[in-house]
């Protein structure tokens, strides 16, 4: 299903994480905060053995990006010798993160060329800990700050709720004042509430700051951001699946409760009718056995069979995900 060799990487080094997000899949009410797929599952890491491994079998590598479904990718095990690897083999690295993981020093460290933060700072001091439940802004300031410091490109992206909109000019200004490269507003499709937040989580009042498209149950025409860009996307557990979107859903049934009915929107399994596990099948084989089943998929698109292509992919709306600034 893609144009070309993979260039790029969607990799979930862990499904740990120090937040609980209340809009989050990873959260629900099971004990600390987890959904029961979470619980289900246990923890899992992507090695530096992993990437190694992962990298061998496809050269044609550019760029990773370590982000996630379900973890923080500071929270992995080897996530600082995972982001060197990479950069040492000159394969640019972006990094997604809450930014309340690890140390300040730690942070410096990985401030080299080829490596870019997104710290997802949702307000200010008095706001950002509302969905951010359980991050610490002191801690995240200082990681940061040190990092930015010591030379480091981020970006701040902020997602914005009716409890934090008024703080976005506020947050820019600050961005600006510590040397972040850009700051982005993040259009929100993001509601709902659990026990781990302290008041409701609703959509900001102005409405250019509202993903308008995941909000519209409607079919459009499938531009696929994995086939695009040559990505592909492999979950903390060696799962690959074609992009992130498709590899949360098969996470979520992989782990669910055995007695929970099967999910509609995964009926057909994306066409995963092989071993798609790297550490018991080679990558290689992998990729080649979704490049094989590429008319299937075109015929999926054509005939919007899989939610999840629609919502996240249906007329570009991947690449309308970001509020104008300037």
């Amino acid at each position: 299903m893609y144009n070309g060799p993979i260039k790029k990487m969607h990799l979930e080094i862990t499904n740990r994480c120090n937040a609980a997000c209340p809009a989050c899949p990873r959260t629900g009410d099971f004990k600390g905060k987890l959904a029961g797929h979470m619980a289900m599952s246990g923890w899992h890491d992507l090695t530096l053995s992993d990437i190694k491994e992962i990298h061998k079998e496809v050269p044609t590598l550019k760029e990773v990006n370590l982000c996630g479904n379900f973890g923080d990718p500071a929270a992995a095990p080897d996530f600082f010798k995972i982001v060197n690897y990479f950069a040492d083999n000159n394969i640019r690295v972006i990094i997604s993160t809450n930014g309340g993981p690890r140390t300040p020093k730690a942070w410096a460290s990985i401030a080299r060329p080829g490596v870019k933060a997104q710290f997802h700072i949702d307000g200010d001091e008095d706001t950002n800990h509302i969905y951010r439940v359980g991050t610490k802004w002191n801690k995240i300031m200082a990681n940061a700050q040190a990092y930015l410091d010591a030379g480091g490109s981020a970006n701040w992206t902020l997602i914005p709720f009716k409890h934090n909109e008024h703080t976005i000019d506020k947050c820019e200004e600050l961005a600006n004042k510590m040397g972040f490269s850009q700051f982005k507003v993040k259009k929100t499709y993001r509601v709902g509430n659990n026990d781990s937040t302290s008041q409701p989580i609703e959509l900001p009042t102005n409405k250019k700051y509202i993903n308008e498209y995941v909000h519209k149950n409607i079919n459009r025409d499938i531009n696929c951001k994995a086939r695009n860009e040559d990505e592909i996307y492999i979950s903390a557990d060696g799962d690959v699946a074609p992009c992130c979107w498709t590899g949360s859903n098969l996470w979520q049934e992989k782990y669910k409760n055995p007695k929970s009915p099967k999910s509609p929107s995964v009926e057909n399994n994306y066409f995963v009718d092989f071993d798609n596990n790297f550490r018991t099948n080679k990558l290689s084989n992998i990729i080649d056995s979704y490049i094989n089943k590429t008319d299937q998929y075109e015929v999926a698109w054509e005939c919007k069979a899989f939610a999840v292509c629609n919502k996240s992919c249906g007329t570009s709306k991947w690449l309308d995900r970001y509020q104008d600034r300037s």
